[in-house]
């Protein structure tokens, strides 16, 4: 689904954030946050803006309570900058459009 933000699983996690060769922004969030749900269009943006070069993720920890501590996600939202399945980057806590970009922008 280019072009949108990617929801993923404990299940696909793996396939889709850390195996793809393009740059993957994965937020790691919950429904019950308002913060997250603040991000939530955030990401829908960069999604759009940057299609083709940078794939938008997000996983709900309540749903998919496996994989946040195996990458030492201890509060949400955290984004993660991914980059041929190595994290290069991380943001912790609310973020603007503008926080988004400045985390990403390096790693194009």
């Amino acid at each position: 689904m280019s072009g949108t933000v990617l929801d993923v699983t404990d299940a696909d996690f793996d396939e889709k954030v850390l195996r793809p060769p393009s740059l993957v922004l994965v937020a790691f969030r919950a429904e019950w946050s308002a913060p997250c749900r603040a991000l939530d269009p955030v990401l829908a943006e960069v999604a759009k803006e940057y299609e083709g070069r940078v794939t938008v993720a997000r996983l709900d920890i309540d749903r998919s309570p496996e994989t946040p501590p195996k990458h030492d996600v201890t509060a949400i939202p955290t984004l993660f900058v991914v980059k041929e399945g190595t994290k290069v980057a991380t943001r912790i806590g609310p973020a603007t459009k503008n926080n988004v970009v400045n985390l990403i922008s390096p790693h194009l």
